[in-house]
């Protein structure tokens, strides 16, 4: 049983990984500091400054919202390493992660749905063409 638990632990964790790094994907940064990309997007000064903005806003969430996530993973390790397992726990404490998980995709979605609004749809595409 002990094997078992272990093993259903690490193939958790992986999937963990898998997820957060697949999150990673799409524009990051301030790419909008590198001269390069400035000139090949034509970006005006108002632009470079809301964009500024917006990540600044954007980031202070995804901060927390990474805290939360990690404090959630936290709370089901904690139940899964107990003697005597409460599957119904596990499942509930996993469903928090996820909503956890769901919140901070959607935060990093908004980001990248205002940099589309800020930019453009044609600079944008061009953004994810420089990627």
């Amino acid at each position: 049983m002990a094997k078992i638990l272990r093993g259903f632990v690490l193939i958790l964790l992986a999937l963990m990984v898998a997820t957060a790094a697949s999150a990673q994907q799409g524009p990051q940064g301030r790419w909008w500091r590198s001269p390069g990309v400035v000139k090949a997007l034509d970006l005006t000064n108002e632009e470079i400054q809301r964009l500024e903005g917006a990540f600044n806003e954007s980031k202070l969430k995804m901060i927390e919202l990474k805290s939360r996530v990690e404090a959630e993973q936290f709370q089901l390790q904690a139940l899964l390493e107990k003697s005597k397992l409460d599957e119904a726990a596990v499942k509930a404490q996993n469903r928090k992660l996820e909503r956890a998980r769901t919140e901070l995709a959607n935060e990093r979605t908004a980001f990248v749905l205002e940099v589309r609004k800020i930019i453009g749809p044609k600079r944008f595409q061009k953004l994810v063409d420089m990627r």
